[in-house]
């Protein structure tokens, strides 16, 4: 397994309670790795598969029952029903980590032991792919890599590899496989407010809800998640908050924005940390009074916000060497981030996977499956946040593309 995100321990926990012995490779020199305590959404088949899976017995989510809009500053102009289940990328990646390897922390401290039956699992951290092999008589793959501290080069073979290391995979560019990258055309402002510091009207107006709220050419998404630690108990929870707003590629303002406090310029995103305090002051000062008051409550009070680039990544072939390398997850297709769809699709092919494994579908047949549902969302993600941003013909043709994809589907041609 190469990549030890969410995406590569859902896959490794399946297998290793499948029997499988797995070894995941994974870049990132922590321990435990970092996280921005950024909200995610966990559809039905993480949720499915925590159920079957998980042994810590630790709440990976906040129920949200309703889905509300604030146009400008008008309260609730829409409000219903739409259950979903809101997490923590980093209370979500702990879980899996005590189920997969048994790693000990404040959110698991007592990690099960192995189940009867259960494969043999290592999580090696610090080890970035830089080579690909195919023994085609034994149907070996021989995944190489380096120790990203102290340089030193190894190998591991086995009889199958899963690339889960992401929108930037190394394994895709080894490949050379042809990846199609687009920037939205917007970026996203990104922050959490631990509960304890806001009213008690404003926890109110944002509990058991996802909340839109549209401003003019821009628009935020909230809703409360658990601490990284795994704390879901009203007045120890996130309210967790995303800003979308549009910023031309390449222009002077991008530059700026992506400049952080130390002079240095980040491709992809601005920690938590780094954000320089007076763009960010600028930022709400801009907007704050265009805000619901329990809104500009929730951002004026954010600590530490960051920023993220917002785009799509999308590869057309998921697997290579005669079906023993696939590409799961955002190594496949990357969706904006607009319905948090990345741990569902993720979790998604880990069923996929194992229907093939069972021999109930082919490979290629789990394939086409995963490029339909990968165009469908990416489509469907774009048309969300360009609506939500007010690009009415970027709207117009998000939903052209979905129609032609639905046609395609009915005559068997997607």
């Amino acid at each position: 397994m190469v990549g030890g995100s969410i995406a590569g321990l859902l896959q490794g926990l399946q297998l290793k309670r499948n029997g499988t012995s797995v070894i995941v490779l994974e870049q990132d020199p922590s321990k435990d790795r970092h996280s921005h305590e950024s909200g995610v959404t966990i559809g039905p088949s993480v949720v499915s598969l925590l159920n079957k899976y998980d042994a810590t017995g630790r709440p990976a989510a906040i129920f949200a029952e309703y889905i509300s809009v604030d146009w400008r500053k008008r309260l609730r102009v829409l409000d219903r029903p739409s259950p979903r289940h809101m997490s923590n990328w980093g209370c979500l990646y702990l879980i899996l980590r005590a189920n997969f390897d048994g790693m000990k922390s404040e959110a698991v401290p007592d990690p099960p032991v192995s189940k009867k039956g259960d494969g043999v699992a290592e999580y090696r951290p610090r080890k970035r792919a830089i080579g690909l092999s195919y023994e085609k008589v034994k149907g070996k793959v021989t995944v190489q890599y380096v120790d990203v501290t102290t340089g030193e080069e190894g190998s591991v073979s086995a009889d199958m590899a899963i690339a889960a290391d992401g929108v930037h995979s190394s394994i895709a560019k080894i490949m050379q496989v042809p990846i199609r990258r687009d920037y939205a055309g917007y970026i996203a402002w990104r922050g959490i407010v631990p509960e304890r510091l806001l009213s008690q009207e404003t926890i109110d107006y944002f509990s058991n809800r996802l909340n839109f709220t549209l401003l003019k050419g821009t628009y935020f998404i909230s809703y409360l998640i658990p601490t990284e630690t795994g704390h879901v108990e009203p007045g120890k929870r996130l309210l967790n908050w995303v800003w979308y707003f549009v910023v031309p590629d390449g222009s002077p303002e991008m530059a700026t924005i992506f400049t952080d406090v130390n002079g240095r310029v980040h491709p992809y995103t601005v920690p938590q940390g780094l954000v320089n305090r007076a763009l960010w002051a600028e930022q709400v000062a801009r907007y704050q009074s265009q805000m619901t008051a329990p809104l500009a409550e929730v951002v004026s009070k954010t600590p530490c916000p960051f920023i993220t680039k917002v785009g799509d990544a999308q590869i057309r072939q998921a697997s290579f060497f005669d079906n023993r390398l696939v590409l799961v997850g955002d190594a496949f297709t990357a969706f904006r981030s607009h319905m948090g769809m990345a741990s569902e699709q993720a979790a998604r092919h880990c069923w996929q996977m194992d229907r093939v494994w069972r021999g109930e579908i082919t490979q290629e047949q789990r394939d086409l499956e995963a490029t339909i549902y990968a165009e469908r969302f990416v489509l469907m993600n774009r048309l969300i946040g360009l609506g939500g941003l007010g690009q009415v013909v970027a709207v117009v043709k998000a939903l052209w593309g979905l129609m032609l994809l639905w046609i395609k589907h009915k005559l068997g041609r997607a």
